[in-house]
């Protein structure tokens, strides 16, 4: 990922990791097993994000493992030597213990501001996380507002009033990107910002029968974002792979705004460090 000035398209991938770099829910691998799901992602992402690349990636344990990833990107693969964190954020829970599912965006880009945020309330509901958020300059297509997200899944929705609620958070979270885009116009140097990615784990399929009163992605395109996946079959877009029970899904998206469409879209084969195969994507 080596870093220029002019750019022809700009590179986007997205993965959810599962519980990186453990695999497993609030509990600690051993060190050899977290080194090695350490070095397999790293060799996923540098085989498949071209140069001039921005990464959304979901469910880290914290910060370090973000720093840790981009090592050993880095240490490997010298092309990335500029790669850097850009943001990740902190999550807490309500005993205000650092959660395990922190979103992170890493670029080679150079980084004009970054942060996170949580949800807002809407009324008595809360949208659990947040976003991470990176405004990059991305050379001639100018400067990039990022989100990285990781949306509220239906695990352990067993009654339709707890689907309901978890559809109401994930609309909620989309309403508050869509004002973000609105009022984030300008960067800290008084240049205008005309382009917007919002990316990863929506928990929710676009195409799946069972969300189609969701407004979760509407409410997107209506604000002016393309869906990567539009016009595309699940044969090529099934982020999340099916087994016996279930079919392929497509949970994982690349939203933007600004560009003039998507000169490629793609899926990393799938590799056991996660549940879910890395989006990979370019935008002209």
């Amino acid at each position: 990922m080596t870093l220029h000035v002019l750019f022809a398209v700009l590179a986007v991938g997205s993965w959810n990791l599962r519980w990186f770099p453990s695999g497993r829910a609030e509990h600690r691998a051993s060190e050899r097993v977290e080194r090695a799901n350490l070095m397999d992602a790293a060799e996923t992402i540098a085989a498949h994000l071209p140069p001039h690349g921005i990464l959304f990636v979901q469910e880290l344990r914290d910060a370090e493992t973000a720093s840790n990833l981009v090592y050993a990107i880095r240490r490997d693969h010298p092309a990335a030597s500029n790669l850097v964190v850009a943001s990740c954020s902190a999550f807490r829970d309500w005993d205000r213990r650092l959660q395990w599912q922190q979103c992170a965006v890493i670029t080679d880009l150079p980084v004009l501001d970054a942060g996170w945020s949580y949800w807002k309330h809407a009324g008595k509901i809360q949208a659990p996380r947040g976003y991470a958020y990176a405004l990059v300059d991305a050379g001639a297509d100018g400067l990039v507002l990022c989100c990285c997200i990781h949306l509220k899944s239906n695990y352990g929705a067993t009654t339709p009033e707890v689907r309901e609620a978890n559809r109401r958070k994930r609309e909620i979270c989309t309403e508050q990107l869509v004002q973000v885009a609105k009022k984030k116009v300008k960067a800290p140097n008084g240049r205008r910002i005309e382009k917007f990615v919002v990316a990863g784990d929506f928990n929710a399929d676009a195409f799946g029968r069972q969300f189609a009163e969701e407004r979760t992605f509407a409410q997107l395109t209506e604000a002016g974002f393309a869906n990567c996946w539009e016009g595309v079959s699940l044969q090529e877009r099934g982020t999340h792979p099916g087994n016996t029970r279930y079919p392929d899904s497509t949970l994982d998206y690349v939203f933007t705004r600004g560009f003039g469409g998507f000169a490629s879209r793609s899926l990393a084969p799938a590799v056991p460090v996660s549940d879910h195969r890395m989006v990979v994507v370019t935008c002209r």
